[in-house]
């Protein structure tokens, strides 16, 4: 089904100093040109993990946003061997979360050749996804059945009712309206402001192109974090402010936001608030231990 001519990147590689008790995501990148991604934990990573929430007075869980891994120790050998294993056994599919196809632009970081102009996904793979939402939809209602035969077959226009945030700033009395410009221009302007100085090289060593809060976890930029983070985006003056998603290509205009908190966006993921100037920015990133960061263009 998967094929054993595979390329691994791990993300924050060279940051593991303790290979005991490390987190790292793992990319692995097929000749059909298909990502599939995970989180990877070491043991005694998870258990420093929960040690600390419990004394900030965290729930008693932990989550990721993508398939979670857990090894003994964190290392190029070990996490090879356990995906060239899981390959030969069929179970790489239920370790790793498929998340697109490479960019033609990004086709170049890789081994020449490397990628297959007839490879394709596996098409039995592609009927088990597809029937699991055959069952998913076995419960939903026609009316959103046909809304979901329109996203796949006809021609798609994003639309912001599903957003979980909605009721939330409803209930908050927050006007919220999809803006009139698409999320491709204010991700350029959130770089322009936020990422001001780095070339087209270092945005692509940091994978920008993937998550622009990667300039905050790669250090790149100077920002609080974590609580600090939260504290910072409750305290700063905000009327007016948009609303994107990292993987969404529409943009939420909001007013009145000034009761607007951190709370309020909990479980969402790799979502960005900034102001209507660009003067500061809060971003929730998918990774419990990346974030929240907030970045003002005043010293911090």
């Amino acid at each position: 089904m998967f094929s054993k001519k595979r390329h691994i990147r791990i993300d924050d590689e060279e940051w593991v100093e303790d290979d005991e008790e490390a987190q790292v995501s793992v990319v692995v990148t097929f000749p059909d040109s298909s990502q599939w991604l995970a989180n990877v934990y070491t043991l005694k990573c998870i258990q420093s993990i929960r040690e600390d929430d419990l004394r900030r007075g965290k729930g008693a869980f932990m989550w990721s946003a993508q398939p979670l891994i857990i090894v003994d120790k964190i290392s190029r050998q070990h996490i090879e061997e356990m995906i060239d294993k899981s390959i030969a056994d069929s179970s790489f599919e239920y370790f790793f979360e498929y998340f697109g196809a490479v960019e033609p632009r990004r086709i170049k970081q890789f081994p020449e050749g490397f990628f297959e102009k007839d490879s394709t996904i596996d098409e039995e793979l592609i009927i088990r996804q597809a029937s699991t939402l055959l069952q998913m939809l076995g419960h939903s209602s026609d009316e959103f059945k046909e809304k979901v035969k329109e996203y796949l077959f006809g021609e798609r226009v994003e639309g912001i009712g599903h957003l979980k945030l909605l009721p939330i700033l409803e209930a908050k009395n927050i006007r919220a309206e999809k803006a009139d410009f698409d999320g491709q221009d204010i991700k350029r302007r959130w770089e322009q402001a936020f990422a001001e100085g780095i070339d087209a090289v270092e945005k692509e060593t940091i994978y920008m192109d993937q998550f622009l809060w990667h300039v905050f976890s790669y250090k790149r930029k100077p920002c609080l974090s974590g609580e600090a983070a939260a504290d910072a985006f409750l305290a700063v003056q905000k009327q007016e402010c948009y609303v994107f998603y990292q993987h969404y290509n529409f943009v939420l205009y909001i007013e009145n936001a000034a009761d607007l908190t951190s709370a309020d966006l909990e479980g969402e993921s790799d979502i960005y608030i900034v102001d209507q100037s660009f003067t500061w920015t809060y971003v929730q990133t998918h990774e419990s231990q990346c974030g929240p960061y907030f970045r003002s263009m005043a010293p911090i």
